[in-house]
């Protein structure tokens, strides 16, 4: 006996994807009358589990700035688990979650945590995004200074703002674990100097750092004398990387990397992990790809 499977309708006579020929039934509902189906239960669609992400906008009174965007990412099934979750602050929160407002391409930092805890990768994790500011990201990102320029950045104000006013706002306002154990920073290139410069100057807030192409080309000897001079807590981590294809100063950019690693491991208190991706380019592309792996390690077993 012939048998028929419906996928869809269309008029009698043509082909279509049910299966029927050119010179087959003139009526499917009279064949599909007289034959005999299987019944079967139906099944609920298996959808995975997915995060949100909330914003609101908040004051950064020690960068004189009004209204700064703050995005925060809630692991899938936060409002109805009851568990406190890890904390990773991000800058460059315009990047991070969607494609819409990025620059050039979003890490998709949500999705990658959304896979992963639907692998069963990780319990969740609550991240926050703090916007950039446009054309002061320089000066906010860096705390030494800025190439061309005169003076000092502003980024130790904006280390000062992250751990004294967002982080305790967060802190009150979601389900963290808010200790230094279970609380990370990250960011790339002028992200990854204020995530290693935050790291190191408050090491009884943060224990975890994601340093994705760090530009320490324009302060290399300020950023080694804070590294060789710092007084840390044991059980830090710092996941750092870099690419071969940089760009211009891709040179740079791998050779300091290269000479920050060694400075990191004679650090006997920090644990590192030092990854450098063959063609990775300097872009939220090859930081997408790279995030997962460095969460992962980073937040291991928590």
């Amino acid at each position: 006996m012939r048998r028929y499977f419906l996928l869809d309708f269309c008029c009698a006579g043509r082909r279509t994807r049910t299966g029927f020929r050119k010179n087959g039934p003139l009526r499917m509902v009279e064949a599909l009358r007289h034959m005999k189906l299987p019944r079967k239960k139906l099944q609920p669609s298996k959808r995975r589990e997915a995060g949100k992400v909330i914003t609101f906008d908040m004051d950064i009174p020690q960068l004189d700035a009004a209204g700064r965007r703050i995005r925060v990412y809630l692991p899938p099934g936060y409002d109805s688990s009851g568990l406190r979750y890890p904390a990773l602050y991000m800058h460059d929160g315009q990047n991070l979650f969607d494609p819409e407002t990025s620059y050039c391409g979003d890490w998709g930092v949500g999705r990658s945590l959304d896979a992963l805890f639907g692998r069963k990768k990780t319990k969740g994790a609550i991240v926050i995004g703090v916007d950039n500011g446009g054309p002061e990201r320089w000066k906010e990102y860096s705390p030494w200074g800025v190439p061309g320029g005169t003076g000092r950045g502003k980024g130790d104000s904006y280390s000062r703002f992250i751990v004294g006013g967002l982080k305790p706002l967060i802190d009150r306002k979601f389900r963290t674990l808010p200790g230094r154990e279970h609380t990370g920073i990250a960011g790339s290139s002028l992200g990854a100097i204020i995530s290693f410069y935050t790291l190191l100057k408050y090491p009884g807030i943060f224990s975890r750092a994601g340093l994705f192409s760090p530009s320490f080309w324009f302060a290399r000897a300020e950023a080694a004398a804070l590294l060789k001079n710092a007084g840390l807590k044991q059980g830090a981590r710092v996941y750092m990387d870099v690419g071969t294809d940089e760009g211009d100063q891709k040179d740079e950019y791998l050779a300091d990397a290269r000479a920050m690693s060694a400075l990191f491991s004679k650090k006997k208190k920090i644990e590192q992990r030092f990854v450098i991706d063959d063609g990775g380019i300097h872009n939220e592309k090859a930081w997408a790809a790279r995030f997962p792996a460095a969460f992962l390690w980073l937040f291991e077993g928590l």
